[in-house]
């Protein structure tokens, strides 16, 4: 009941009921409603495929639903194919092969470009060292050059033994004193072409010079050679003028022992 002198509180009516009702229903289903940010798009059900069922009202298609095929990708996008490790035959035929390579490089360059060769006598000191019982000098001979150029006076020349030279050494080693066609002597202890001296301060000191040999005229494609050693040499004033066809090459430099390292 109302106290005195309030009024009495009006009734709701079934209208007013019904407004509350709604509005609470409303609140409800705004808490409900995902929040968007500022600046914030509204997120759109993914598109679907032709061909693939509807999604369901929670996102999600009904169990039971068949998943589409993914179709395979091109040849373009496949990745490379792993390559395979190294395997042992494989491995052992490319050390064969590479061994095969390295022999016939080494043969072709003795045979055709470059050599070495010891010292036999003491026929070339002092330039070359070389006697029995010791470590001789090893010259590196270069076989190409005289294939293109000519052979040159005082040039040290590895050669094939001529016929009246001691069958000791299959190859000699000399110095080029006279050309084709020259005419060579020795007399007063030094070598003249024609009548003109030679200067050859690579003549052994110890032998105060060249013993005297009478005068030889050099035929063609022929060349008259003398070792250093002028008083222990056998050489073209025992065998006479060499053919061009019997020289090996040129020794262009001293590769061992290395205290006798040089270019000759």
């Amino acid at each position: 009941m109302a106290e005195p002198g309030q009024p009495a509180a009006e009734n709701p009516g079934p209208d007013l009921r019904t407004r509350i009702q709604a509005r609470i229903a409303e609140r409800r289903a705004a808490e409900q409603r995902p929040v968007e940010s500022p600046g914030q798009l509204p997120v759109e059900p993914p598109m679907e495929s032709p061909g693939q069922p509807p999604m369901g009202s929670n996102g999600r298609r009904p169990a039971g639903t068949p998943r589409r095929p993914v179709a395979e990708s091109s040849g373009r996008h496949r990745p490379a194919p792993a390559r395979p490790r190294n395997s042992p035959p494989g491995r052992l035929l490319r050390a064969v092969v590479f061994c095969l390579a390295v022999v016939v490089s080494v043969v072709l360059l003795r045979t055709f470009v470059i050599a070495s060769y010891y010292i036999p006598s003491a026929s070339m000191e002092p330039t070359l060292h070389g006697c029995q019982h010791c470590e001789p000098d090893l010259v590196v001979v270069d076989k190409l050059s005289y294939r293109f150029g000519s052979v040159g006076r005082s040039d040290v020349i590895v050669f094939d033994r001529p016929p009246l030279a001691p069958p000791e050494d299959p190859q000699l080693i000399k110095r080029v004193i006279g050309l084709p066609g020259e005419t060579i002597s020795g007399h007063d202890g030094r070598v003249y072409i024609g009548s003109k001296a030679l200067t050859e301060p690579y003549v052994s000191p110890a032998c105060g010079g060249t013993a005297d040999f009478a005068a030889v005229t050099v035929p063609p494609g022929r060349y008259f050679v003398m070792g250093d050693n002028r008083c222990d040499s056998l050489d073209s004033r025992v065998f006479g003028a060499i053919a061009r066809s019997s020289i090996v090459g040129r020794a262009v430099a001293v590769s061992w022992p290395v205290k006798h390292l040089r270019w000759l």
